[in-house]
């Protein structure tokens, strides 16, 4: 049974340990501890965590059909945390089914290491165009964070307002963007540090029913390919607070209370909680 097979079960409430018990025709008592979670599961909007090691399709952990397809030739090795996937900076891309967005608040985050000490093309870690981007920026160490919010990017500023960057971009780092429409508020956390923020405009994210692309930029004539190794990539539909953020660094499975020895067992619906 996989991490994303789903069927409904409640075990447990935000910030307790539950055992759950359950009778085995008399016979004999089947326990089952879950730990806590800080990450509301309802609230990913895909997952991808890279662990399959072989194949052609990069699954959505949350079972919601997200699966991504292989473009050119992206290669399974090892990550951050389990398996990751290389990108050659010459074709090599996944491209995650078209869908809508979220619009009221949003969280982008994945793991990457580059090969070299500067990225090698704009755009291209985590691409929805037009609505947002992780986007590195060619020839430093830095990301922006454009954001769609009433027209592109950054309303009122300009697309690349914000950057930032680690000192070494190949080491491994987790990249973080947030942006709440209620409040305005938009935020890039690198390894779930606050590293640059913003005020923008109060205006929903725009509207978007394309593909995601990750380590591709559908931009300027199609030609920017990340040369990089991805891990974890996950979308949210709320912009979360930098304590959940923190969660995140030990891996996706730690954030939503999954012990990693249980990983291959543990269902989907095990780890939603519905607060």
């Amino acid at each position: 049974m996989s991490f994303s097979t789903v069927f409904s079960n409640k075990f447990w409430k935000p910030g307790s340990l539950t055992l759950v018990c359950f009778s085995l025709f008399f016979a004999g008592v089947l326990c089952v501890s879950i730990t806590s979670a800080e990450i509301n599961p309802d609230n990913i909007v895909g997952m991808w965590l890279f662990d399959e090691g072989k194949g052609n399709i990069a699954t959505d952990e949350t079972g919601g059909g997200l699966d991504g397809e292989f473009e050119g030739k992206p290669k399974w090795v090892k990550g951050q945390f389990g398996q990751a996937l290389e990108f050659d900076g010459k074709g090599a891309y996944v491209q995650i089914p078209g869908h809508d967005n979220p619009t009221e608040a949003i969280t982008v985050s994945a793991w990457a290491k580059s090969p070299a000490d500067t990225w090698n093309q704009p755009g291209w870690m985590v691409e929805k165009r037009n609505a947002y981007i992780i986007h590195p920026n060619q020839g430093t160490k830095n990301v922006a964070w454009p954001v769609c919010n009433g027209g592109c990017w950054n309303k009122p500023g300009g697309w690349n307002d914000g950057n930032v960057g680690p000192k070494d971009i190949t080491q491994w780092h987790m990249y973080t963007g947030t942006f709440d429409s209620k409040t305005g508020k938009w935020a890039i956390y690198i390894d779930a540090e606050e590293a640059s923020t913003l005020d923008l405009a109060k205006n929903p994210i725009d509207a978007d029913s394309g593909p995601v692309n990750i380590g591709f930029d559908d931009c300027c004539g199609g030609a920017r390919f990340g040369a990089v190794t991805i891990d974890e990539v996950v979308i949210f539909d709320v912009a979360l607070e930098q304590a959940d953020i923190e969660t995140m660094l030990d891996g996706m499975y730690a954030a939503l209370g999954v012990d990693p020895t249980d990983k291959m067992t543990t269902t989907w619906a095990e780890v939603k909680v519905k607060y």
